[in-house]
């Protein structure tokens, strides 16, 4: 059940990947479809060097700037989301899928607070968050089309 249910799931991205292609007059090329593909079906947060060294682990012949020029596609067609987790310079930018997943935020959990070097994210839901959205569309008068939030700490001793 699943697996059909993922299947379908990719059907549909891809669907919508192509018609934004056919929009935007951009090429109709295969690597897109399989990088989509390998990004629909992982479970975590990735970046893009992760990304490229797994298409060369699975045998796909595609070149880094193909991975970068690709991501750049996607996010601009709403199919992965950006996130700077790291508060350093300099911090790698990480994605997600995002085409069927509802807002959500982030707390990003350090190995230690000198380093920063990052242990753990963690995605949460708070409905007292769709509250404070909507208080602030009242108050200014506007309409919130999305949000980030994320919370930066150490695991308590």
């Amino acid at each position: 059940m699943e697996i059909t249910r993922k299947k379908k799931n990719i059907d549909v991205i891809k669907e919508v990947l192509k018609q934004y292609i056919r929009d935007k007059n951009f090429r109709n090329t295969p690597e897109r479809y399989t990088i989509l593909e390998e990004i629909y079906n992982m479970d975590q947060h990735f970046n893009v060097e992760d990304l490229y060294l797994l298409m060369n682990e699975k045998n796909y012949h595609v070149s880094k700037a193909t991975v970068y020029n690709t991501i750049d596609i996607f996010l601009d067609a709403g199919l992965i989301r950006k996130h700077q987790f790291g508060e350093k310079t300099g911090s790698p930018s990480f994605y997600e899928k995002s085409y069927f997943d509802k807002q959500h935020d982030h707390l990003v959990i350090y190995k230690k607070k000198s380093d920063k070097e990052i242990e753990e994210i963690i995605e949460f839901c708070d409905p007292r968050i769709q509250g404070i959205k909507e208080a602030i569309e009242n108050a200014f008068n506007v309409n919130i089309d999305s949000h980030s939030l994320y919370f930066y700490g150490t695991k308590k001793a």
